[in-house]
């Protein structure tokens, strides 16, 4: 039997990309939209995430409370996704890569903004694709310290 490559842009992957894709779209508009339950439903019951180097939010119910509490701190957000990269690793199972900028405008009203990349491990269920694992690589920000962020690697000049 010859070996199939998983990533081929046939039809079905299109609409399997399409898929993570709008997905990716749907966590950051919940975010936007002040939304954390539907947010934290993008993920599989066992996902988990990682926003800061080393600590992982694992399950969706812990999801949702993490992301309760962290968006009842902002007046505003805008999370904004480009340059989406699907990797199929067989018919159920991807990994992903997504740059990101994330405007934030805190209660008090001073603002930060976030550049970097979602790393993420996909898994098709009965609902679809979603999230199994989430890890935010920063790039930089402006207007907090971004040193507790984890890092985005990159290959020296």
């Amino acid at each position: 039997m010859p070996d199939v490559d998983e990533n081929q842009f046939t039809p079905e992957r299109l609409v399997d990309r399409a898929q993570i894709a709008s997905v990716m779209a749907t966590y950051t508009r919940c975010a936007d939209l002040n939304l954390p339950d539907q947010q934290a439903d993008t993920f599989a019951v066992d996902g988990r995430v990682s926003y800061h180097p080393g600590a992982w939010i694992e399950g969706r119910a812990a999801l949702a409370a993490a992301m309760r509490t962290s968006l009842a701190r902002f007046q505003r957000t805008s999370h904004h996704l480009g340059n989406i990269e699907v990797t199929f690793q067989g018919a159920d199972a991807a990994t992903a890569e997504s740059t990101v900028i994330a405007w934030h405008r805190r209660l008090d009203g001073s603002e930060w903004t976030l550049y970097g990349r979602y790393v993420d491990r996909w898994v098709r269920s009965g609902g679809g694709w979603l999230i199994a694992e989430r890890a935010l690589c920063a790039a930089g920000a402006t207007g907090r310290d971004d040193s507790e962020l984890s890092a985005l690697g990159r290959a020296p000049s």
